[in-house]
């Protein structure tokens, strides 16, 4: 008999629920023993969505935000801002960790395979890039994440019927307005929907339907209709309640840190660094004082589980020698004692990144 899993196939909902659902579900599923669980949804309205780890005035504009009268969100798993509309349809997986592979690049593959099937269906050359990409040719089709909470593992993901370069390119924080218009054309160039791929896009009950099919055959399971239960809706409730409070919404930010290089007295500098790894984007905010790491704040778009562990990584560096062997050896001690895996990143080059900056204040 095929395990079942269940299907909360709820289309348009208002824009908040797509981000709060998955979160809240997983956060119980363990307490209230809920079958794993698939969903499709899609929002009411456009809105913005920054990265669990993500700074948010370095991240996105808020003035163009505001002015497009757009709401923005953190949501409660890493990768970076987006724009997210009505155009896209969602697919969330709730299963528990133990069932299915526990590395994390191994589980995306496995989820990601029915998305990528369902592109094929229609024609468009789909394929599977690690880390967590769905490409066709030379273009990215769809954005996927993945998180654990509470033993539960999440992974979220996207069809894009159609991509929104323009507003994408106003949400997001640029250094100059000079380079908004790039920002649009390096989208355009890179980023595939079913628009782009195919004369007619196909009804989202078309793409529903074949996704839901590969999704059972790809996992051997049997999807069952299912309703959320009354608590999981107050679940619900209250993860909105919660992504409403600051200390939700900025919990990466420290207060009075800004970014900037500055030496305030002999042996003390303030610093940060931007590197581009096969993970993602890694910000790093450094303090160092007499040739030791006085204080880190890790910023960017990659995903990392724990989800919520990076103050507890950066409380732990503080103090540690600026040597590459001895921030090495504190990350893998750190990293080993919370479990820690980020995918595509590894501790080592966190540790470079580290030595690199100091470095080049010595110079």
């Amino acid at each position: 008999m095929l395990k079942e899993w269940r299907l909360l196939n709820l289309g348009e909902v208002p824009w908040k629920r797509t981000q709060s659902i998955y979160h809240a579900l997983a956060l119980i599923q363990e307490e209230l023993k809920t079958p794993n669980t698939l969903i499709i949804i899609w929002p009411d309205k456009p809105f913005v969505c920054v990265g669990l780890h993500q700074i948010i005035d370095t991240s996105i504009d808020l003035e163009n935000i505001t002015s497009m009268k757009l709401p923005y969100i953190r949501r409660a798993c890493g990768g970076g801002a987006v724009y997210l509309n009505n155009e896209q349809i969602f697919y969330q997986i709730i299963c528990r960790e133990k069932e299915y592979p526990k590395e994390m690049q191994k589980f995306y593959e496995l989820f990601l395979e029915p998305a990528v099937e369902t592109y094929r269906h229609f024609d468009i050359p789909a394929q599977f890039v690690p880390v967590n990409d769905i490409v066709a040719g030379n273009r990215k089709i769809s954005g996927n994440g993945a998180v654990t909470y509470n033993n539960s593992k999440v992974l979220v993901g996207n069809f894009i019927l159609d991509f929104p370069a323009q507003n994408m390119s106003k949400i997001l924080k640029v250094p100059d307005e000079k380079f908004r218009d790039k920002i649009a054309s390096t989208l355009e160039e890179r980023m595939g929907s079913f628009r782009y791929f195919l004369n007619k896009i196909p009804s989202r009950e078309e793409i529903i339907t074949e996704y839901t099919a590969n999704f059972e055959r790809s996992l051997n399971i049997k999807l069952i209709d299912g309703e959320l239960l009354q608590e999981e809706i107050d679940k619900i409730k209250e993860i909105e309640d919660l992504y409403d409070t600051d200390d939700w919404l900025y919990y990466v930010e420290k207060t009075g840190r800004e970014k900037y290089q500055q030496k305030i007295k002999s042996g003390t500098y303030f610093t940060s660094i931007i590197k581009k790894l096969p993970g993602g984007l890694i910000n790093l905010f450094l303090h160092f004082d007499d040739e030791k790491l006085r204080d880190v704040i890790i910023s960017g778009d990659f995903s990392l589980n724990p989800p919520l562990v990076l103050h507890e990584i950066e409380k732990g560096l503080r103090g540690t020698q600026i040597n590459y062997d001895a921030i090495r050896i504190k990350l893998g001690s750190l990293f080993d004692e919370k479990n820690v895996e980020m995918p595509g990143i590894q501790r080592e080059e966190l540790a470079r990144l580290i030595v690199e900056a100091f470095d080049k204040l010595k110079k």
